[in-house]
């Protein structure tokens, strides 16, 4: 079993180290690390926006209060500032825990802050170091960032470590990205507390985000910023992953709504998710293109959503065009989850989305520069006339899905086939991959002077290929 499997936590000195020296699975830190055994899940970061961000973690029932301390890191204390945290009951498997919240507000603009979580009295990280993360850049600012966007994952089909996942983890983590965007289906199959888990529990479908080797390694200093797929469409998404201050600032949504009865679907209860925040010079956008796969009615997929999303008169059609219109010019980047051009037969091309009629003409209408997708569990960077450029990233860590579907608009893509005897599959520029690492990947997007985006993806052991460079004027 490879040493990543057997450690309790993990450092982001130590995923650093140990990518800086070539290895392949990680090395347990030099000192004993000795969180409280009532920590459940490993603080991790959201909702990094304004002067703020969200600090998450999880304890056993045990802890009746919590709370963050924080500062400036290198200037002041760790423990220099104070915030209550909020609480909520979530069942783990078998397990009841609390899941808690703290919003931090009121941070200075590209500052480093270090961090530590309380729990009844006690320091939560006992001696593990202090976390650190960096704000957002001040609105206008041209200085370099970047951050990173990885699509399809949080898997573990069986008891044994997903190391593919488990190395994008480790790969993120020392990136320097300054936050994370999924693609969206995270915690296979369902999405529940329980395939997100916690330190502890093991098992097939269990803790296969908050599991010690996943999450848990970037995620206390990279804030992550949540979509929607069509796994684990229930209010689990957005207990988890709180973007709370980033809806709200954009006259967004964050909600569970009721969607009736489109297409003969039955009336049901559904997250709405969409908002948009600024870094610098660059607007993101996080919108809601999925559906649920157990409430298709007569239609399908592609189709509900598009209904129920994405006709002119839906109400997050009507925000989006509205927040386009009201934020002319800078760098604009969207994530959604279905995709616009997949080079998977069966993940197709999501025609409802695509062309100029659709919601990719209303993003090339208003300057929008770049677009992520996810669902296929491929690679793809595809170059429509007239359109964005637009890139599938669904190698985050679940069963990928063989590239077949080649041709424009799709320039290159990258895929994998567990029954053929080839395997490996590539569309366009790109070499057949000859080993299943070749596939599982991130993207690291970074944006220099405001204009120049260069998108780098990069699989499981550290190797780059489809390395693309935009001036955006």
């Amino acid at each position: 079993m490879p040493v990543i499997a057997r450690i309790k936590h993990v450092s982001i000195i130590a995923v650093a180290v140990a990518l800086l020296v070539g290895a392949t699975t990680l090395i347990p830190p030099g000192a004993s690390a000795t969180p409280s055994s009532s920590l459940r899940r490993y603080p991790y970061l959201t909702d990094l926006v304004l002067g703020g961000v969200t600090v998450n973690w999880a304890t056993t029932t045990g802890i009746a209060t919590g709370s963050v301390t924080y500062g400036r890191s290198g200037s002041e204390s760790c423990t220099a500032h104070t915030v209550t945290a909020k609480r909520t009951a979530i069942t783990v498997g078998s397990t009841a825990e609390y899941q808690w919240k703290a919003v931090v507000t009121g941070l200075s603009r590209n500052v480093a802050y270090c961090y530590r979580i309380q729990g009844g009295g006690t320091d939560l990280l006992g001696s593990d170091a202090s976390p650190v993360f960096r704000t957002q850049l001040a609105a206008g600012s041209t200085a370099t960032f970047s951050f990173a966007v990885i699509g399809d994952w949080g898997f573990q089909d069986t008891s044994a470590l997903n190391t593919d996942q488990a190395n994008i983890m480790a790969r993120i983590a020392s990136s320097g990205a300054r936050f994370a965007v999924t693609t969206g289906d995270i915690a296979y199959q369902s999405g529940s507390q329980t395939n997100y888990g916690d330190l502890v529990q093991t098992g097939p479908y269990v803790s296969e985000v908050f599991g010690p080797s996943y999450w848990t390694v970037p995620g206390a200093s990279i804030p992550f910023f949540n979509v929607l797929g069509n796994h684990g469409l229930n209010s689990t998404a957005l207990t988890n992953w709180p973007e709370g201050r980033a809806a709200s600032s954009s006259s967004g949504r964050y909600a569970m709504e009721t969607y009736c009865c489109t297409n003969g679907t039955r009336s049901a209860s559904y997250p709405s998710a969409w908002y948009a925040f600024n870094t610098g010079r660059a607007r993101f956008y996080i919108l809601d293109a999925a559906w649920a796969n157990s409430n298709v009615g007569t239609a399908d997929l592609y189709k509900n959503d598009h209904d129920n999303h994405w006709t002119t008169s839906s109400d997050e059609y009507e925000w989006l065009a509205q927040d386009l219109a009201a934020h002319p010019g800078g760098l604009k980047f969207a994530f959604f989850h279905f995709p616009l051009h997949s080079p998977n037969s069966t993940e197709k091309s999501d025609t409802y989305l695509s062309g100029a009629d659709n919601l990719e003409g209303l993003l090339a209408d208003n300057g929008v520069d770049v677009i992520f997708n996810g669902h296929a569990h491929t690679y793809a960077r595809s170059t429509p006339e007239g359109m964005p450029v637009s890139y599938v990233t669904g190698g985050g860590g679940a069963h990928l899905e063989p590239a077949t579907v080649c041709g424009a608009p799709i320039a290159a893509a990258l895929g994998w086939s567990y029954s053929s005897s080839t395997h490996g599959s590539s569309c366009g520029s790109l070499s057949r991959p000859t080993s299943i690492d070749q596939v599982f990947h991130f993207l690291l997007v970074t944006v220099q002077g405001g204009k120049n985006v260069t998108v780098t993806p990069t699989d499981e052991q550290g190797r780059t290929f489809d390395v693309r460079t935009y001036n955006f004027g």
